[in-house]
């Protein structure tokens, strides 16, 4: 019999007293029955009490891989093709300076003829001359490729080719003699470029919004309890995720131990 039986059967032996029947034989609760009963409901409780860690778990993983998915979102809130496209289209300008120095003994040579040249039509855009110091300047200088020519009489000229990207230039050194000497200086810049800088950007933009989308996919395994391993290691890489810098892979960490206390309740875990 059940509960509520015996309570039918309790009530139905008061009335009877009440109305002056005779009592029926006592209603027996087995020993064994009421310890039945309280391990079954301890085993209740320990199946809730696991549940509610894994519900947890995946709870604290989905919400971190959805801080993920918004961090990427916001690096690529920017439009990086239309920054990259603005960025070129306003060419920058800068002051180049520079110095000549006689080849052999190392001193400045005043009185040299410095000229700044388009590279693309050939047409000399400033001219200068080094002072005492052997010190020479441009101002408002495109930051595009150019040739600077440095010139002087009994030496040998030199023409360089160059993009103005920092203030000061390599010096020059004139050697004495006839004839032209001609560098390439745009080679050596070895520096990231603009858009090495956008691709890597919107490239770590899009590895993070995919590790948040496996996030999900870690916390939906997490509440259907199938397979461990595979779970953590999705919650794992959902780490890559990075939601708002250390918040959301900090939940997501949150949410694998509470997944490891609450392991034996996925259902590959004894077989494993």
């Amino acid at each position: 019999m059940d509960i509520n039986e015996r309570r039918e059967a309790l009530r139905a032996r008061v009335r009877k007293k009440i109305s002056g029947q005779e009592e029926e034989e006592e209603l027996v609760v087995q020993e064994t029955e009421i310890v039945a009963s309280t391990t079954e409901g301890e085993d209740f409780l320990i199946i809730e009490e696991n549940n509610g860690l894994l519900a947890l778990a995946s709870s604290l993983i989905f919400i971190g891989s959805v801080l993920g998915i918004i961090t990427g979102l916001l690096l690529l809130q920017g439009n990086p093709a239309e920054l990259l496209s603005n960025t070129l289209d306003q060419d920058s300008v800068v002051d180049v300076y520079g110095i000549v120095l006689e080849a052999e003994t190392g001193d400045s040579i005043e009185g040299v003829l410095v000229e700044l040249i388009d590279l693309e039509t050939n047409n000399v855009i400033q001219t200068s001359e080094t002072n005492s110091y052997g010190y020479y300047q441009f101002e408002n200088v495109v930051s595009k490729s150019h040739v600077i020519r440095v010139s002087l009489d009994s030496f040998v000229t030199v023409e360089r080719t160059f993009t103005p990207e920092s203030a000061t230039q390599v010096p020059f050194t004139l050697t004495e003699g006839n004839g032209t000497i001609e560098e390439d200086f745009t080679q050596t810049n070895s520096g990231w470029s603009l858009e090495n800088a956008i691709a890597l950007s919107t490239g770590i933009a899009l590895v993070t919004i995919l590790a948040g989308i496996v996030g999900i996919n870690a916390a939906y395994g997490a509440r259907r309890a199938t397979n461990y391993r595979r779970t953590q290691y999705l919650a794992g890489f959902a780490l890559f995720s990075r939601g708002f810098i250390v918040f959301g892979p900090f939940l997501i960490l949150c949410g694998m131990g509470l997944m490891i206390l609450a392991r034996d309740e996925f259902q590959d875990y004894e077989v494993e």
